[in-house]
């Protein structure tokens, strides 16, 4: 792993190992929100000599000169990433990157979900891997596009929920079985204050559609009503094979667009996300 080295501390530069002079109380206080007290910090002194001690006790120490502390993870793991990111993002960047913005990179976001589920699946550890990395890259750029959010701040959260839900490792509590793990995590995240927006439309666009139509939101459109008779005479004709009808109604018009050169899926999803914000589904409160 690479070392990152503190060159300025007035900089406001990311660090992974601190060289002295500094204050552990300073140090305490920059990095303190990314790692739990119980986390471990390597100090090795200009003499050589080597000691631990828990991100807790920094405040009680100081790094002379030729001194270091490791810290305990690198705050800057996404750092090459993010510079790439703010490039693409800045006056001489990508003219389309510069152009999207959070709802136009919604699909690609779930398509890149997808395809790192399939890598996974089939046992491609090099492809899943790589995918994963197309999958930060959503979450970089998702996160570029916040107003008062950064990457930071996202990751900050996240690291602050695991510890938070994992008392059991980070605490005093003991939990000794997957299942007690579990109901532990859903009595803590329940104790969590809830979402205030919900999205149906988010699901795949078949599981979204099934939903809305549960609530009597449906197409107007005669396309809509005419597939809809077909399908009908078709079940009717063989009840024993509705599975097997649905399915090949939905290829066909999985290979309809295809075609036409569009995404039946994507085509469905929009449809969907608009009929369920014009419902006023968004306004439903939902953790």
């Amino acid at each position: 792993m690479a070392r990152w080295m503190l060159v300025d501390w007035n900089a406001g530069d990311d660090c992974f190992v601190i060289p002295g002079p500094a204050s552990g109380a300073a140090i305490h206080s920059r990095f303190h929100t990314l790692f739990p007290d119980d986390a471990l910090v390597e100090m090795v002194q200009a003499s050589g000599r080597k000691a631990t001690i828990p991100f807790r006790a920094l405040p009680g120490i100081t790094l002379e000169m030729g001194d270091t502390a490791a810290l305990p993870g690198a705050p800057v793991a996404a750092g090459p990433l993010l510079y790439v990111m703010e490039r693409l993002l800045g006056p001489e960047g990508c003219p389309w990157d510069k152009s999207q913005t959070s709802d136009s990179l919604l699909r690609y976001l779930l398509d890149e979900s997808y395809e790192a589920a399939e890598a996974r699946v089939a046992d491609d550890e090099e492809a899943f891997a790589e995918e994963l990395g197309d999958v930060l890259l959503q979450v970089v750029f998702h996160g570029a596009l916040l107003s008062g959010v950064d990457f930071a701040e996202i990751a900050r959260r996240q690291a602050q929920k695991l510890v938070r839900r994992h008392p059991h490792v980070f605490s005093h509590e003991s939990w000794d079985t997957p299942d007690e793990v579990r109901r532990q995590w859903e009595e803590l995240k329940a104790q969590e204050a809830p979402h205030h927006k919900s999205a149906v439309w988010v699901y795949p666009a078949l599981v979204a559609a099934k939903r809305l139509s549960k609530e009597g939101i449906l197409p107007e459109s005669e396309v809509y009503q005419e597939v809809l008779a077909l399908l009908k005479v078709y079940c009717d004709q063989d009840a024993g094979k509705i599975e097997e009808i649905l399915a090949d109604a939905a290829w066909a018009v999985a290979a309809g667009g295809r075609v036409h050169h569009q995404d039946a899926e994507w085509a469905l999803w929009k449809k969907v996300a608009r009929a369920s914000r014009e419902s006023g589904d968004t306004s439903s409160n939902a953790r």
